[in-house]
């Protein structure tokens, strides 16, 4: 019997557009009143999250920045937090420092961008999130100097290239340390300390919630989501999902854009 869904939010709890479709906002509430959990895990900070707060406002619990928080939005209190090592952030230093890539730093459950990389945020192949992060990140002139000053304090750090191949390059760098990477977007890596990601995340807040993680449904639709999808007791690919996630998954359901939230939680979660 399932007790807990996880959803990931771009690309599976969220459309296209970035807004939350009706019938996934029902059928949520159906899982509520079913007595089940229901948990948001994403790559993105708290900071991120605002725009959706009245809609999921029965949601309490997030495994947020790819799992390096977890978060009781309720009490307003993480339960979990993981940071990347200093010498780490140092060698993502010296990759900033050397390339023209934008960095978003995320602390504290806020994200940082420099203001001239957003700016130009399309050369990085980011224009959809524009709006996100207008609305929600805090703007420097220069990221270098916080990368430098608060090293060994940040949660996550994601790098956006103007490439693919250099994204591809430096993932290869960086897989000689010890980190955890994920590709995400176009041409991003999502950085983490070593072990952290989704999976890791959903087995914390299990054991917090007194559940075991086969007991648990996990829902995504990109690399960052698989651990969780692996080590769910039911792994869920969105029908839009990679084609490394629909091997890996149990199960597909159709996409974020026609149904798919409806479709797991009737299906699986509730039936269960």
């Amino acid at each position: 019997m399932y007790k807990l869904i996880a959803f990931d939010m771009d690309g599976t709890l969220l459309q296209s557009d970035k807004s939350i479709a009706e019938t996934s906002l029902s059928s949520i509430k159906d899982a509520f009143q079913n007595g089940k959990e229901v948990v948001l895990a994403t790559g993105r900070p708290k900071s991120e999250l605002h725009m959706y707060q009245k809609e999921l406002a029965n949601i309490r619990y997030g495994i947020l920045e790819s799992g390096a928080i977890v978060y009781d939005f309720v009490n307003d209190k993480v339960l979990m937090k993981e940071v990347i090592p200093k010498d780490i952030s140092d060698k993502v230093y010296d990759i900033v420092q050397t390339n023209d890539v934008m960095v978003v730093l995320m602390i504290d459950g806020q994200g940082y961008i420099q203001q001239d990389h957003f700016d130009h945020i399309a050369d990085y192949h980011m224009s959809i999130y524009e709006d996100l992060y207008q609305d929600s990140a805090i703007f420097l002139d220069e990221i270098l100097p916080k990368m430098e000053t608060e090293a060994g304090q940040f949660e996550k750090i994601n790098l956006y290239f103007k490439t693919n191949a250099l994204r591809d390059h430096y993932y290869k760098v960086l897989s000689n340390e010890n980190v955890t990477l994920a590709k995400a977007e176009e041409t991003a890596i999502e950085i983490t300390a070593r072990g952290v990601e989704k999976g890791q995340g959903l087995k914390k807040l299990c054991q917090i919630l007194g559940y075991s993680i086969v007991e648990a449904i996990a829902v995504g639709d990109a690399d960052n989501d698989e651990s969780m999808i692996r080590d769910a007791g039911l792994g869920v690919a969105m029908a839009n999902a990679n084609q490394n996630i629909k091997k890996l998954a149990d199960v597909i359901v159709s996409s974020n854009d026609n149904g798919g939230i409806q479709e797991v939680i009737e299906k699986f979660l509730l039936k269960s």
